[in-house]
């Protein structure tokens, strides 16, 4: 999976940041991935959670989530179709029976999730998501010419896959047009004052749009919680 580590980059910033979060905020972030309104435009919310710092924070956490539920919700399926193949097999090595029994469990764990408004759940998936990408990513690292990577790859491209795959590539890539429009929302309602307090989050903003490198561009976006804490 191509962006698997920006998921697990995601989830894990996520974890450690919900985890110093005052639980309003973390309250906050739950209810924001069930709205589809502006950053901001909460309501009933305190005047800290109605700066634009704090809504910038809170939108930027919802969206990885929201990403994380869909990778959950679709990819467990995936993969427990793919065990199922697997399964199948007659003759199975160590090896092989192990990466079995860890698909089979990450996929059930997975697809156990229920998304609910409440900052418990939303640590559960997280933590969740940290386990699929972590799962994906070795999977993706493993050998091209190895046994186990073409019996893998064969029975995980027999059911959807290359399919999921390209889906969540489209929704990396719109999650960060997303946020690049959202941003936005939050310098312009910034005064002269706050800008000049916020001046290292606006430059890191300028760097982070100007990188051009995946990997380095990822590491970037990391940094965006040290400013938003």
């Amino acid at each position: 999976m191509k962006y698997s580590l920006l998921l697990i980059a995601g989830a894990l910033l996520f974890v450690q940041f919900a985890h110093a979060l005052p639980h309003m905020k973390r309250e906050s972030v739950a209810v924001a991935i069930h709205s589809h309104n502006s950053i901001h435009h909460s309501e009933g919310s305190s005047s800290e959670e109605d700066s634009p710092q704090a809504q910038l924070m809170i939108y930027t956490l919802a969206e990885i989530a929201k990403l994380s539920t869909w990778i959950l919700e679709k990819g467990s399926i995936v993969i427990k179709n793919t065990v199922t193949e697997l399964k199948k097999i007659p003759v199975k090595d160590e090896l092989l029976q192990a990466n079995i029994t860890r698909m089979s469990e990450v996929a059930k764990d997975a697809g156990e999730f229920t998304l609910k408004e409440d900052e418990e759940t939303i640590l559960k998936l997280l933590l969740s998501m940290v386990n699929f990408a972590t799962m994906m990513d070795d999977y993706e690292n493993m050998p091209a010419d190895s046994k186990l990577k073409h019996t893998l790859q064969t029975a995980l491209e027999n059911n959807g896959y290359n399919k999921f795959e390209s889906e969540f590539e489209e929704k990396v890539l719109q999650m960060a047009k997303n946020f690049d429009v959202a941003f936005g929302e939050y310098v312009k309602v910034l005064s002269p004052e706050e800008k000049i307090k916020q001046a290292k989050l606006l430059k890191w903003y300028e760097d982070f749009k100007a990188e051009t490198d995946e990997e380095k561009k990822l590491d970037k976006f990391g940094e965006i919680f040290d400013h938003l804490s």
